[in-house]
């Protein structure tokens, strides 16, 4: 399946755009490859959602793009729970002055899973700001990862960007990795990060089944 999705929010407009994504099993492996574009004019605000609950046999790969005009809002906000494999890194390219871009990212991995997710931001102008938080969950030997860019160029300054990680394991079979990486060319600007990736015990496990 390859869609090509393309939204345009004029100035001052506002859109919420919501996407399910699920497939019955077939016997063979299948392919998701996605396209989306999203222009955000002066003063718009665009929320994109994104559900995907593909079956175990597919592979889920998506390009996702956007670009903000001044004092533009983007949100992103996916949640990944199926698939054999997930690649997903929603990128907003801050083109004008004041535009704001969120990430929100919700991962899912069980046995035979690898949910690759992330986030990329480009600070290409003062006064911009970026917040990015990860959550992902991994059991019976599933694998999440976070990938995520957030660049400043020379010259946006006063503009600030938020990053948070948080990675959850159920057992010793499971992996979670965090891979944030970060390209800061100014200095007048409020950079800030934070991981964590923690284990439940099998104690805590049974009490909270037995509850």
């Amino acid at each position: 399946q390859f869609e090509h999705t393309l939204i345009i929010a004029e100035e001052g407009s506002e859109v919420h755009y919501i996407e399910g994504c699920s497939a019955p099993k077939y016997g063979a492996h299948n392919l998701h490859s996605g396209g989306v574009e999203v222009f955000v004019g002066e003063d718009a605000h665009v929320q994109y959602s994104t559900v995907q609950n593909w079956s175990k046999n597919t592979f889920n790969l998506n390009t996702k793009r956007a670009i903000c005009e001044a004092n533009g809002t983007m949100e992103w906000i996916s949640g990944s729970m199926g698939s054999k494999a997930t690649m997903l890194y929603p990128c907003t390219i801050l083109k004008g002055r004041g535009s704001t871009d969120t990430h929100i990212t919700i991962a899912f991995a069980g046995e035979g899973q690898n949910i690759d997710t992330g986030a990329k931001v480009y600070h290409n102008a003062p006064d911009t700001s970026s917040t990015i938080e990860s959550k992902s969950i991994s059991k019976d030997g599933g694998r999440t990862n976070y990938r995520g860019l957030v660049h400043i160029a020379d010259g946006a300054e006063n503009s600030s960007t938020a990053v948070e990680c948080d990675a959850l394991m159920f057992d010793n079979e499971s992996t979670s990795d965090t891979m944030p990486y970060m390209e800061i060319e100014e200095s007048k600007v409020d950079v800030a990060h934070e991981a964590t990736v923690g284990k439940i015990g099998d104690e805590d496990i049974f009490y909270l089944q037995s509850r």
